[in-house]
């Protein structure tokens, strides 16, 4: 085919095309993503991930009438190919179909009134997309092979609806329809990727001649009922509730035989120190309270420190879990925190996602570490943290309180875990509380060798955290600065005992004194902190104590007249508490 034949075909194409359907897939579309938006602030971004969704299948679904031709009969012996009348066809039509996708984005994007819009995947979304649309084509294209009167569309739109239905509801292992939320999000799109080639072949396949056949009325009687039942079957799936999300079984999910906590294993990318299988936990109850508790777990940085030595319990050396048969498990602590059957414990009746460190970084690194030939570990605790995080974001989508409670090393990223828990769910009021880190300094060399370097967190956490910040000067007390200048609403708390001598023993080389006194640094990170115009509820309790969480003293403990507990229920109540400090804190 020359120029002087393709610019007449394509004059006399596009006015054969029927361009109706296309034109009401994409109006249909647009409205099914911008509508809700515009109207409601209660969608997150995996609602405007699905809605983005359903807009493709419009638009695919208008598509698969591209290839109609009703004077399909007087044209089996025209000189040009049907694969090429074809290729002309799809020529004129994608061009508007990507201009109508990327608008439809942009308007998503840049008109709504909540955070989740400006999350969109826009990139797998789109992959995703051209999928939907080839597929269609593939569809009809095929369906040109069957047809004697050129009306392919009433064949394909109905198997378009079909693979769409089919790929929602595919086995997780398999799964196309995932969540941005999801570890597998990546993986499940090589395998869009794969469906897009085939779909891509077929379409060129269809397109040689055969002879045509005509199908029989009855056939396409059955068609158009069996669209009919996949678009009420395939609406009521989408659209299921939140509720019932949340208590069917997580994929991934482990039966332990405990009632009341459940082990979720995320997958994809997550793992521990020594590359072995990462989990959570989950302890379902009020779906709008959820605790976020951020174990300790130790930490590490150099080749001695960090070794897969166990000299406690399998998995656990002297400064840190190195796989996920380390570490503690809520359902064997039945004290403190964890005797949620006591009428006073301040979250009894809250949902808990516990999540320990198994990778030595404080939940924050992502790398993967060589400290000797022998020995490379894999930091990747805020890739396992966020998964944890995403994890809670979609079962408990209606969330209006989340309470990020972080112990010991689990507390020093507490704050910017709570500024994770804003983005996802910016309706709900998020309050932190970290307990037992207050004396981890900001030290120029520290920040440079351990946070940036040896973890990788300065590279792996999300821009607003090292915001105007160099390596040097990104140090533990600015991460509660960083974290309220990205959310201003986050309610932030701290406790600590006055002279704890193991919640910063890693560090004491990096604080200021020889040697140092750790009340000192405790009060200057505070002073630090609200100089810089943070609000800063803390409790300091004097002495040597610690551990916290899972003893009877998180009920006992009592500084000033003030119990610890009482001044939790004010904290998560909505009642700011004041500041308590022992006057006699070497006790």
């Amino acid at each position: 085919m020359n120029t002087r034949t393709l610019y007449p075909l394509m004059r006399s194409t596009a006015h054969a095309i029927t361009w109706r359907p296309m034109v009401l897939g994409a109006a249909l579309g647009s409205a099914v993503l911008l509508v809700p938006e515009v109207l409601t602030e209660r969608l997150t971004a995996t609602h405007l991930t699905t809605l983005a969704r359903i807009a493709a299948i419009c638009v695919a679904l208008g598509a698969a009438f591209l290839l109609d031709d009703p004077a399909t009969r007087s044209t089996p012996t025209v000189p040009t190919p049907r694969v090429a009348r074809n290729l002309v066809r799809v020529t004129l039509a994608v061009p508007a179909v990507a201009l109508w996708w990327t608008l439809t984005l942009g308007l998503a994007k840049t008109t709504g009134h909540h955070a989740a819009a400006a999350h969109l995947p826009v990139a797998a979304l789109t992959l995703e997309a051209a999928t939907l649309l080839t597929a269609a084509l593939a569809l009809a294209a095929i369906a040109q092979r069957r047809t004697a009167d050129g009306n392919t569309g009433v064949i394909a739109a109905p198997a378009v609806l079909l693979l769409a239905a089919v790929a929602w509801f595919l086995p997780h292992s398999a799964a196309l329809i995932l969540t941005p939320t999801d570890p597998d999000w990546t993986a499940s799109h090589d395998r869009w990727t794969a469906v897009l080639a085939i779909a891509l072949v077929s379409f060129l396949w269809a397109g040689h001649e055969r002879e045509r056949r005509p199908v029989p009325r009855g056939w396409r009687l059955t068609v158009i009922a069996v669209l009919i039942l996949l678009v009420g079957g395939g609406t009521v799936f989408a659209f299921r509730s939140d509720s019932e999300q949340r208590t069917a079984p997580p994929s991934g999910g482990i039966d332990t035989g405990t009632p009341a906590w459940r082990q979720i294993v995320p997958g994809g990318a997550c793992q521990c120190a020594n590359g072995s299988r990462f989990s959570f936990w989950e302890r379902q109850a009020d779906p709008t309270r959820v605790v976020l508790f951020l174990n300790g777990g130790g930490v590490c940085w150099d080749a001695t420190m960090c070794a897969f030595t166990s000299t406690g319990q399998p998995g656990e050396n002297d400064f840190y879990d190195w796989n996920d048969e380390g570490g503690e498990r809520p359902y064997d602590q039945k004290s403190g925190f964890f005797d949620l059957t006591r009428a006073d414990n301040p979250f009894a009746g809250y949902s808990i996602i516990y999540l320990s460190s198994c990778t030595g970084d404080a939940h924050l690194g992502n790398v993967a570490q060589k400290y000797s030939p022998t020995l490379t570990v894999q930091h990747r605790g805020y890739v396992n943290g966020t998964a944890a995080l995403d994890y809670l974001a979609t079962h408990y989508p209606n969330a209006a309180q989340v309470v990020v409670i972080g112990k010991t090393a689990g507390s020093i990223a507490a704050p910017l875990y709570g500024g994770l828990v804003a983005d996802r769910l910016p309706h709900a009021k998020v309050t932190v509380f970290g307990a037992q880190s207050g004396a981890w300094p900001d030290n120029p060399d520290f920040n440079a060798k351990v946070l940036a370097k040896a973890w990788g967190a300065y590279d792996a956490v999300p821009a607003w955290a090292v915001d105007g910040l160099t390596v040097r000067n990104w140090g533990i007390p600015r991460f509660w600065v960083q974290a309220v200048h990205h959310a201003p609403e986050l309610v932030l708390s701290r406790f600590d005992h006055a002279f704890d001598p193991a919640a910063a023993v890693e560090v004491t080389t990096w604080m200021p004194g020889n040697p140092p006194n750790l009340l000192t640094v405790i009060d200057a990170n505070e002073t630090a902190i609200e100089t810089a115009g943070v609000t800063l509820h803390s409790y300091t309790a004097p002495g040597k104590g610690h551990g916290l969480f899972e003893f009877d003293r998180f009920y006992d403990l009592k500084v000033n007249d003030v119990r610890l507990i009482d001044w939790l229920k004010q904290l998560v109540t909505g009642k700011s508490p004041s500041d308590v400090h022992c006057d006699t804190c070497n006790q």
